[in-house]
């Protein structure tokens, strides 16, 4: 096909690996209140990939996308409700708050998973996808358990909220083994296309705790 010539003959420095990134790895404004340690993003995971010739694609953010924009409102919408008509329904409510969660999931993971069949159709490799550990939607090794967090939440009005507190009661004491929601979307999409990509996670407490780590390479 002209493709194949063209590709052949329109040689260029390009090196044709990329590895798709969790948004807020590159642009932490995007980060839950109190959960953002850097002001622009992880420089040195972004360093590492370019210095060894991987592209870097930027995915959505999924808790934007679902959870009210980049402040989440929804989720704001549970400080302190404990004692609360919100609070008696915080069952039945978190079932809908999960499935409405799933449902825009599935569709941002069909997005991203196209964009990598694109890419491995086009002569490049994806390399890796990297998520964000004890996160509920990115969470490769690590998740957040979303009724433990919204309990903790639930307790802490917002004027006795404090960035310490968030981190300790609701992400700390939340982490559980798992996956994220968003990370079983993507995983379900890429395997229906039958893409092997390995997926690596970045470990957000190690980043709270202001240590550097390695993520890539491997």
């Amino acid at each position: 096909m002209a493709y194949n010539v063209l590709q052949e003959r329109l040689q260029d420095a390009r090196g044709r690996r990329v590895a798709f990134v969790s948004h807020c790895l590159l642009n932490e404004n995007t980060r839950y209140l109190g959960g953002a340690f850097r002001a622009g993003g992880v420089a040195e995971l972004a360093a590492a990939l370019l210095d060894d010739g991987v592209g870097i694609c930027q995915m959505p953010c999924p808790e934007q996308r679902a959870w009210g924009g980049v402040l989440k409102r929804w989720m704001l919408r549970a400080y302190g409700t404990r004692g609360t008509f919100l609070y008696v329904l915080r069952g039945p409510l978190l079932k809908v708050f999960t499935a409405h969660t799933r449902r825009v999931y599935r569709r941002l993971a069909r997005d991203v998973a196209r964009q990598a069949a694109d890419y491995e159709r086009s002569g490049c490799t994806v390399v890796g996808i990297i998520g964000v550990g004890a996160s509920p939607s990115c969470g490769v090794n690590t998740t957040l358990d979303l009724r433990c967090s919204l309990e903790a939440v639930a307790a802490m009005p917002a004027r006795a909220a404090t960035t310490a507190r968030v981190n300790r009661d609701v992400v700390l004491a939340s982490r559980r083994a798992g996956q994220g929601l968003f990370v079983e979307a993507l995983r379900g999409e890429l395997a229906r296309r039958g893409l092997a990509v390995p997926f690596l996670e970045h470990d957000l407490v190690a980043e709270m705790r202001g240590e550097r780590q390695r993520v890539w390479p491997p």
